[in-house]
């Protein structure tokens, strides 16, 4: 047994040895990775199947009209405030007559959301405009009422833009309300010119320029033809005017400077009382009348007082029977309106002139 079990053991030993032997003798090559095998295409998402067509029509946006977008930035110099535009005003409140005339000249009537509420039966809008205040607000003078109206841009006179009025500048802007003043209203002495920058300035806020410059062109060829006829008159022939706009107990309110006053002198008159004072109007005496000796006396038609009753102060008055125009009778009246910061200043010119010198016309 022992000679088996050795046998046996030395055979196993033989066995392991060849076993050694044929791994040392047959070792591989370095393992290489297998050729891969051909690697799909890369993933993709798949392709959109197409989208179904919405079932309605889009909403359209609230977007400018590409007319808007063009814009661009329009600066305007009030006085001493500087006013900027960057989109066209969408609602105009005019805080008087004369403004939104202006606007309705140059076929802007439709961006204005309201006018203030007239305050005499003088203040009426030229004929040929009529048709366009037919849908005109008329709104009451407040702040409150500013905002209300849904506007974005106001135009008035200086006086306008107070607390007690339809706001301040700073209020109203806070407001998201642009402000334009009257140029008129906030210069010294205020002539034609300055009716013509204000439709300008519409022009250039509108993009309207054109008919701006049209319409500045036409008033500037009616003035000068009805100053072309009075021309040849000579100084010491040219009527003394006084100007009564309204009187209070022995008080009267008249003019030293402003578009009236030039509107006299371009029609071929004198204004008695120009610049016998720094402000634009003034309260004088009755014997400043008496002693001005006036050939003719201008009525301002408005407020409370009517026609008859400021011409009934001054024939009533003895002081006065000497004075030429009260002893020619000779009184033209004028609405207010006609010799205010618009259009009609050319009108007015001539109705002055065809007074002053009927011979001519």
């Amino acid at each position: 047994m022992k000679k088996v079990s050795k046998s046996l053991a030395l055979l196993l030993a033989l066995l392991m040895l060849l076993a050694v032997a044929g791994c040392s003798g047959n070792t591989p090559a370095p393992t290489q990775a297998p050729a891969p095998t051909e690697a799909p295409a890369p993933t993709q998402a798949p392709a959109p199947t197409e989208a179904a067509s919405p079932t309605e029509e889009p909403v359209p946006t609230d977007e400018p009209a590409p007319a808007e977008e063009g814009y661009g930035v329009v600066v305007i110099e009030n006085g001493d405030r500087t006013v900027t535009f960057t989109e066209m005003p969408t609602g105009v409140l005019c805080a008087n007559l004369y403004s939104a005339e202006n606007m309705v000249m140059l076929g802007l009537e439709q961006y204005i959301v309201g006018k203030n509420v007239h305050t005499n039966p003088a203040e009426v809008p030229l004929e040929e405009l009529a048709w366009a205040f037919e849908t005109i607000p008329e709104i009451e003078r407040s702040n409150e009422n500013a905002v209300a109206s849904g506007c974005d841009l106001l135009i008035g006179q200086v006086s306008a833009f107070k607390d007690t009025a339809w706001g301040s500048y700073e209020q109203l802007e806070a407001e998201g309300i642009n402000c334009l003043t009257i140029t008129g209203t906030i210069v010294p002495d205020e002539t034609v010119e300055d009716i013509y920058t204000d439709i300008r300035n519409l022009g250039r806020i509108f993009k309207v320029e054109d008919k701006a410059e049209a319409l500045i062109r036409e008033m500037q060829d009616d003035i000068a033809a009805t100053s072309a006829i009075v021309a040849g008159v000579a100084e010491a022939d040219k009527p003394s005017v006084f100007v009564f706009d309204m009187f209070k107990e022995d008080q009267i309110y008249t003019t030293a400077a402003g578009l009236e006053s030039n509107l006299i002198e371009l029609a071929g008159g004198v204004n008695c009382t120009r610049l016998m004072a720094d402000s634009r109007w003034f309260y004088t005496s009755m014997e400043t009348l008496v002693a001005a000796e006036p050939d003719i006396i201008i009525i301002n038609d408005y407020g409370s007082q009517t026609v008859e009753e400021k011409i009934a102060a001054i024939k009533d008055n003895p002081a006065c029977s000497d004075i030429p125009a009260v002893v020619n009778d000779r009184f033209l009246v004028i609405p207010l309106v006609a010799v205010m910061q618009d259009i009609r200043a050319p009108r007015a010119c001539r109705t002055m002139a065809e007074y002053f010198y009927p011979e001519l016309f």
